[in-house]
């Protein structure tokens, strides 16, 4: 019989985390539209995206050709969506304190943070992660996993392959998948044509397919890595909660149910959120792997294989059809068991 994963154990002893989970919250909400607009929810549900639209952790806004979004975030901060993004909002635990990722999965999105708020929220691409600092810049992600960030005012700290890079104003920075940052540069002038851009980057990879998709799968073994460790972590704490329950159940048969409950307030109750934060970390990275599957790595196996079907598949093109195929594996083996149908 086939060993329960941990992410299966940890709804089947979902009761621990009635009390250790808030409600979801606000993180934004829509100001402006124009174009083709989508809400995409954690329920699978896509929608048409309407001005006063509330969005919360893992609501997706994919925009189409014409699509332009703006996003006010409490008060604080505009969130420019330009067409052909698909851009998610996300969480992740960081020493017990929920941190809200803005993700940008593909396309290009403006940030303006209007004044310091508590903690300001880390910025994501499939292959990087930046930190800001009351700051105006702008993300792009390319779909061969590369990204782009420029600086129009304040600071912004970008890393990748856990290398970082301060940006200051009118500085810029790219970094390819699965590589450290780039050497920093001098934004001039009006802003970088994003399709432009995304071109250059899929001649580049095309010319040499092999490197670039090796730099992918660094970034997909490094989710991975993440995936795994957080999957051993969570079991081992969900058989530590399991315990704890049978003991809670001892205790409320011989000593009754005020004992019982100071036993749940003090030891069980801090132990579930433990387990809560390794599980909100574990779909992080998992949901992040899928992003990179979903745009990244299905766009060049899509690419590739039409190569094929029209008889103008080099050798190289061959070996890196082997390489995507692997990637691909260890996704489905590693990645999707975390995910939930709703995900895919």
């Amino acid at each position: 019989m086939r060993k329960p994963s941990a992410y299966t154990l940890l709804f089947t002893l979902g009761l621990f985390f009635t009390a250790a989970l808030p409600s979801a919250a606000q993180v934004a909400s829509i100001d402006y539209l124009q174009g083709w607009v989508d809400l995409r929810y954690p329920s699978g549900d896509v929608v048409e995206a309407m001005i006063g639209d509330e969005l919360e952790k893992d609501d997706t806004v994919i925009t189409g050709e014409d699509g332009t979004a703006t996003l006010a975030r409490q008060g604080a901060a505009e969130i420019v969506i330009n067409p052909n993004t698909v851009f998610s909002i996300r969480e992740i635990d960081s020493g017990g304190q929920k941190e809200t990722v803005m993700h940008t999965a593909l396309g290009s999105v403006k940030f303006k943070f209007l004044r310091l708020f508590g903690i300001e929220p880390k910025i994501s691409t499939p292959s990087t992660v930046a930190g800001v600092r009351g700051t105006e810049f702008t993300v792009y992600a390319g779909d061969e996993g590369s990204a782009l960030f420029t600086v129009d005012s304040g600071e912004v700290m970008v890393t990748s392959q856990g290398i970082p890079v301060v940006l200051y104003e009118g500085e810029g920075v790219e970094v390819k998948a699965g590589r450290p940052p780039g050497e920093k540069f001098e934004k001039k002038g009006r802003p970088i044509d994003y399709s432009q851009w995304a071109q250059e980057k899929q001649a580049e990879f095309s010319a040499d397919p092999i490197a670039g998709l090796r730099g992918i799968e660094r970034q997909m073994d490094g989710y991975v890595r993440e995936v795994e460790n957080l999957s051993v972590m969570l079991e081992e704490q969900l058989s530590r909660l399991n315990k704890m329950r049978e003991e809670i159940q001892t205790i409320k048969e011989k000593e009754g149910e005020a004992k019982a409950q100071k036993f749940f307030d003090e030891q069980l109750s801090p132990e579930s959120n433990i387990a809560s934060s390794i599980n909100h970390n574990l779909r992080y990275f998992a949901l992040t792997a899928f992003s990179m599957k979903r745009f990244v790595i299905a766009k060049q196996y899509s690419l590739l294989k039409a190569q094929l079907l029209i008889g103008n598949l080099a050798e190289e093109s061959k070996k890196s059809l082997e390489i995507i195929e692997s990637i691909a594996n260890k996704f489905d083996t590693k990645i999707v068991p975390i995910l939930v149908s709703n995900d895919i």
